[in-house]
């Protein structure tokens, strides 16, 4: 019987054995060999920071090291950056799959914060997935390093120092300098500034300042209804590389010519002969002209002998012609007169009361000076243009003359018929001469101005009441505009070439808008 059991027992042994074999209880799944390899870098090898707001850039390089292909997206998670991955068929045989040893780079920033300067370090820890394939675990740490002086040096400059209509395009220039001891770049420059929409590559790509270079970039700037309603602007710019390093800010403030009320600042009110500026006597100085001014006023302006500046200044033809943001050069200041420094004019809205004696001695004004550069009445809510300090003269004594001009001339008045919208002049213009004419024109008037006379060797600048250049002098003989300040415009017409009489036609019209 025990016989019976023993051979019983090992038949279903052998029975159960191959259904173990061909039916294993725990199962083993097969090994996947579609690895995907993760590899977290800095961008140009940064090691350390230094300051909050510091950008660290970062590079994910994500590889398939086997030989199945995996289906794109990329996603790579780093807790703390916002990860950007391209599309997989843009590496490659440009497939949808990344295939085996096809590498993608996905990038990212991270702005430091104080935090990270408290802690220390900064280490982070990010996967990618592809094809539902989880890479390795992959990071960085950097350290606080300590802080590196800033190598890049911005300096920024306006091309008109004042504004005074919606519309005007202000320009501003930029200058990078590279004032470390070793080569920057190859790599872009580029400009941040808070009055632009957005930040602006300053020179091509790929640009290398060795130590002391520099590079010059510029950006116009429209002046906006919200500009008009202050008195000045002030903006702030910086200079960047690719690699993160930032200069110190640069700004500029440019003044609202069309405000009076902070055209006309206490301490220039109270500027006398016994309150001059820091500025050291006997020194040399470089002026920027300012929408305005005039040479003559420039030298009374630094107590400077006015032939002394003219002869200082070989490269302007015309004393009398000078525009602004050029550079005047100003030799022994001090030596005349006065050192008061600038601003050298302002502007004073006429009210009642008023008269050219009070405000000449308001603003220490000469009052033939005062008198000579604003050939109107004292009517209310006229502006006047202020020579500031000339009051005294310099030496050697002047006649004074408005900027710019070619020569001394008399202003003719343009009027136009009752029931006209528009006047014809015809007139003839001798050699290196200039013919002024002096229209009033309401704010919100459209003036158009037409000069015929010939080609290139003529001139056109049209100035409004406060001194504002609508149109600086060039050879374009026309310009049209909506008037955004009342009162009396003067249309200047100078010839630049030629030996011989010039004959012209000025139209002129004024209409409603």
């Amino acid at each position: 019987m025990n016989k019976i059991i023993r051979i019983s027992l090992l038949g279903v042994a052998f029975l159960i054995l191959p259904a173990c074999i061909l039916f294993p209880s725990n199962p083993v799944e097969p090994e996947n060999t579609s690895v995907v390899k993760l590899t977290v870098q800095t961008k140009d090898g940064v090691t350390t920071y230094n300051t909050v707001g510091q950008v660290i850039n970062y590079n994910y390089v994500v590889t398939n090291t086997a030989s199945s292909k995996l289906a794109g997206p990329v996603i790579v998670v780093d807790t703390g950056r916002q990860v950007s991955c391209p599309e997989v068929k843009t590496v490659g045989n440009m497939d949808d799959y990344l295939d085996l040893n096809e590498t993608i780079t996905c990038t990212a920033a991270y702005t430091i914060t104080q935090a990270d300067l408290t802690t220390g370090s900064l280490t982070n820890v990010a996967t990618a997935t592809v094809g539902g394939v989880i890479s390795n675990q992959s990071g960085v740490t950097l350290t606080v390093g300590t802080a590196q002086p800033n190598v890049l040096t911005l300096t920024k400059a306006a091309d008109l120092m004042t504004y005074g209509q919606v519309g005007q395009t202000i320009t501003y220039s930029y200058t990078i300098k590279n004032s470390g001891a070793t080569t920057l770049g190859p790599t872009q420059f580029i400009i941040t500034d808070n009055r632009l929409v957005a930040p602006i590559n300053c020179g091509p790509n790929a640009t290398t300042l060795a130590a002391n270079q520099s590079i010059t970039c510029s950006a116009p700037y429209i002046i906006t209804a919200a500009d008009m309603t202050v008195p000045n602007l002030t903006n702030s710019a910086t200079a960047s590389v690719a690699n993160g390093q930032t200069s110190a800010p640069a700004s500029v403030t440019i003044t609202n010519i069309t405000i009076p009320n902070t055209l006309t600042p206490a301490p220039i009110i109270t500027l006398t002969p016994s309150s001059p500026s820091n500025l050291t006597p006997g020194s040399t100085i470089q002026h920027q002209v300012a929408v305005g001014e005039w040479l003559i006023q420039i030298a009374r302006c630094y107590g400077a002998n006015s032939k002394d500046v003219i002869d200082a200044n070989p490269q302007i033809s015309d004393p009398d012609f000078i525009l602004p943001a050029m550079i005047v050069t100003v030799p022994r200041i001090g030596s005349a007169g006065t050192i008061y420094g600038p601003p050298c004019i302002t502007y004073h809205t006429v009210q009642s009361g008023d008269t050219w004696t009070s405000i000449a001695q308001r603003y220490n004004a000469d009052l033939a000076v005062l008198q000579h550069v604003n050939p109107v009445s004292l009517t209310n809510g006229t502006i006047l243009k202020i020579p500031l300090n000339s009051a005294g003269g310099i030496s050697p004594p002047v006649n004074p003359t408005i900027a710019p001009t070619s020569t001394t001339t008399t202003s003719t008045r343009i009027t136009i018929a009752s029931g006209q919208t528009s006047a014809s002049i015809v007139g003839v213009l001798k050699p290196q001469t200039t013919i002024r004419y002096v229209i009033n024109v309401n704010q919100g008037q459209i003036l158009t101005v037409k000069l015929s006379a010939p080609a290139n060797e003529v001139t056109l600048a049209i100035y409004g009441p406060t001194g504002l250049a609508l149109k600086s002098a060039d050879t374009t003989l026309t310009w049209s505009g909506t008037i955004t300040t009342g009162g009396d415009h003067i249309i200047d017409i100078a010839a630049i070439l030629g030996s011989t009489d010039k004959g012209y036609t000025l139209d002129v019209s004024v209409t409603n808008s």
